[in-house]
């Protein structure tokens, strides 16, 4: 399928870098910028930071050549947070305030809320800076909704600071319980402990120094009496210093099963059902440092996806340059194996041979690996027909002896099959298929006789052996129907990884130009994960969806649209997407073009409407209109359906 235009003027024989209207060559950015990003800052000197701005407006003047040349320089000194760094504070300033209005406005809404839940907020203490356990409970106790309990165990702290001020705390406030243990028994037992003094139907998870916005547990709240049913609401969150400066925010997808298994994504704010927790015996010992990782897990295992709930707003402030470090910076190694664990215990209970391992390029994060089914299914490698017929016998070659899958067959259009060399031409694998019109893709489906078909540009040239492994062992899990590639240029950088809807191009290919080692925004690629979304260049799907969503559609067929609508009817049946970072592809010289991109735009608005204009696993906070991560100016909410919830039986 030809590549998703990631801008109005990228032509495919320029590779993408970056985005000619992302951040980095506005000439009037949203507002100044606070600091760079932590690598720029150790690059470039901060006094040089006018000098890379002029350089960056420069670019959009030079030659093609030399301006990518030039912005990949730039690029270079860019963290995975892109340009939210710079642009954070001014986006504060503009869409996270809580001025004398927005109390109102809330205190108007609490005042109409019937039966409001109490939220019990958990506080394991030991022996934190005194001042900053103070701000913590102050936090709480700041809360624009009155009802709420604090329930504290102090994990048999040494600090008399420590114990004077909980002792007084608790004496002043009501709404405060104390419990002190007699011995330190690290912080599962001490979660334990202030979850047996919690009263309220839902239990909220607060490190004790850390700190809550005031309008936290009202956004809790509210998200509860919306949906009754929920067990478990997060919300995003970012990092706060000593003098109240915010930063390196983590703006959370909705609900993404396959991104919780490589990281934490709960994490905080996190809420849980307390019925829930207390079903599954709380916390366990032997996990700590990951603790909250294993609970989640393990309340996520006794609940189904549709009672899971994104707050799209940062209502958890992590506290940065707090003295001593904690149990996860002293143990780092040891909360990485134990979130691990939790992790292969939680494969062990649906995906019996599925295991937990380190992804490739940075250890803290997890690769969940799936057993591909025994006997192994046939893929039927459809190879597209738009592509030069040149490149078809070396991908063939690729396919029949460099990849490691034992049960394919290759359907291709091309005629000049006795033209090919004679392994390829008489390998019985290898079958023509009559056509070339839009509609021969589905054609070839038809035509196929394997379970699942892989839908192929012949331009790529896979990275190892193992990626179409990798996408049967993702395509073999219950309730995926479609699996996408990582998709690399000539030069090692992304060009595909997965497809995120809305801004001005109904769809947006995120992180192009990255390099391939890159972890992304907050892992994002370098964890599999649910999305929207694969790009039809690589794509595998199971037959009897992919017919029963009635194929590709012939208008779409030429054009960047194609595989978006197609796995959006997946999704409308009840499938899920998933991209794979874990297989790699790399386009060849000869990059394919874009056709038709008008039509496509017209059609799909005409079939899928409003649905396009925001993307479930995407956060509205960040932009849908840069291939290179950035902040939404302003912010946006998905309008499109809720995640499917099942797969058909």
């Amino acid at each position: 399928m030809p590549d998703l235009p990631v801008s109005p003027d990228l032509s495919a024989e320029t590779e993408p870098l970056i985005d000619p209207a992302s951040s980095i060559d506005r000439a009037a950015a949203p507002g100044p910028g606070s600091a760079g990003g932590k690598v720029m800052q150790r690059l470039v000197p901060r006094a040089w930071a006018p000098a890379r701005r002029t350089l960056s407006g420069a670019a959009s003047r030079l030659p093609p050549g030399l301006r990518n040349r030039l912005r990949r320089l730039l690029r270079l000194g860019r963290p995975d947070m892109g340009d939210i760094e710079r642009d954070y504070a001014n986006w504060i300033a503009l869409y996270d305030r809580i001025d004398d209005a927005t109390r109102r406005s809330i205190g108007a809404d609490i005042a109409r809320m019937l039966d409001p839940p109490l939220i019990s907020v958990l506080m394991p203490v030991f022996n934190p800076p005194p001042a900053h356990l103070s701000a913590a409970i102050r936090s709480v106790q700041d809360q624009l909704y009155p009802w709420w309990e604090l329930c504290i165990a102090d994990d048999a702290s040494t600090d008399a600071a420590v114990i004077d001020l909980l002792r007084e705390v608790a004496e002043r406030d009501h709404r405060i319980k104390l419990v002190r243990r007699e011995r330190n028994g690290h912080i599962s037992a001490a979660s334990n402990s202030a979850l047996r003094l919690a009263s309220g139907p839902f239990v909220a998870l607060l490190d004790h120094d850390d700190l809550l916005p005031a309008h936290a547990l009202h956004q809790v709240a509210t998200t509860v009496l919306a949906h009754p049913d929920v067990d478990i609401i997060y919300s995003d969150e970012d990092h706060i210093d000593d003098d109240g400066r915010r930063s390196h925010p983590y703006f959370k997808p909705d609900w993404n099963p396959d991104l919780m298994l490589g990281q934490n994504l709960i994490s905080h704010l996190g809420v849980y059902r307390r019925t829930l927790v207390d079903r599954i015996g709380g916390f366990r010992t032997g996990f700590e440092g990951s603790q909250d990782y294993d609970l989640a897990l393990r309340v996520v295992a006794e609940t189904r996806r549709d009672r899971i709930r994104h707050i799209p707003k940062v209502l958890y402030h992590w506290r940065q340059g707090a003295g001593d470090r904690t149990f996860s910076e002293a143990s780092h190694q040891r909360c990485v194996d134990n979130g691990r664990r939790a992790v292969q215990q939680f494969l062990g209970r649906d995906q019996p041979g599925a295991r937990a391992e380190a992804t490739p390029f940075v250890a803290g994060w997890t690769r969940a690996v799936y057993p591909v089914p025994d006997p192994a299914p046939l893929v039927s490698v459809i190879l597209s027909a738009t592509a030069p017929v040149s490149m078809v016998p070396g991908c063939i070659e690729h396919l029949l002896n460099r990849t490691d899958y034992p049960a394919l067959e290759i359907l291709t259009a091309a005629e000049e099959a006795d033209a090919w060399p004679r392994a390829v031409a008489s390998d019985d694998r290898v079958r023509r298929i009559a056509g070339g019109s839009p509609d021969w893709t589905n054609q070839a489906a038809e035509a196929a006789r394997g379970p699942l078909l892989l839908l192929l540009d012949p331009g790529l040239v896979p990275s190892g052996a193992g990626w179409l492994r990798e996408m049967v062992s993702q395509a073999g899990r219950p309730a995926v129907g479609a699996v996408g590639a990582k998709l690399l240029s000539p030069r090692g950088t992304v060009r595909q990884a997965g497809i995120v809807l809305g801004g001005r191009n109904l769809a947006l290919a995120p992180f192009v130009g990255r390099r391939r080692a890159q972890g992304g925004y907050f892992g994002h690629l370098q964890i599999a994960r649910e999305v929207t979304a694969v790009s039809g260049q690589c794509l595998l799907v199971r037959r009897t969806a992919f017919l029963a969503a009635g194929g590709l559609d012939e208008v779409l067929a030429c054009s960047s649209f194609s595989d978006v609508d197609l796995c959006m009817k997946l999704a409308d049946s009840g499938w899920r997407t998933v991209w794979t970072p874990y297989a790699e592809l790399s386009f060849g010289p000869e990059a394919p073009r874009q056709t038709g991109f008008e039509q496509a735009v017209a059609r799909m608005r005409q079939r899928w409407g409003d649905r396009l204009d925001g993307d479930h696993y995407w956060s509205p906070n960040l932009s849908t209109d840069s291939s290179d991560i950035g902040l939404a100016f302003p912010p946006s909410y998905a309008v499109g359906s809720v995640a499917p919830a099942g797969a058909p039986g």
